[in-house]
């Protein structure tokens, strides 16, 4: 016992065991770094796909008449339907994940 310096003595008498991994405080700013960057990934996939929707829409909302011929994104439907996955996978995660 005295070569594990993570043990000391009030562990070894206490009632508590011996604390494992980080503390509270380092988890939760890892949860939030995590988080963090799941975001970020997903907000930069809804720009792409914004960039393609916005073409055809006023900056009040508004459809243009061009929209009445069909929309098509410039990167392609397999592109284009991909990256509304990505995006569902990135919300997904970061749901499962604050539960």
């Amino acid at each position: 016992m005295a070569d594990n310096p993570r043990i000391t003595t009030e562990n070894r008498f206490g009632d508590t065991p011996p604390r494992e991994g980080p503390s509270p405080e380092r988890a939760l700013k890892n949860f939030r770094y995590v988080v963090a960057s799941v975001n970020e990934s997903a907000l930069a996939v809804w720009a792409d796909l914004w960039r393609e929707l916005q073409q055809g829409v006023t900056p009040g909302g508004m459809v243009t008449p061009q929209r009445d011929e069909g929309f098509q994104p410039s990167c392609g439907w397999a592109e284009f339907l991909e990256k509304f996955w990505l995006l569902k996978h990135y919300l997904d995660y970061i749901h499962r994940y604050c539960q």
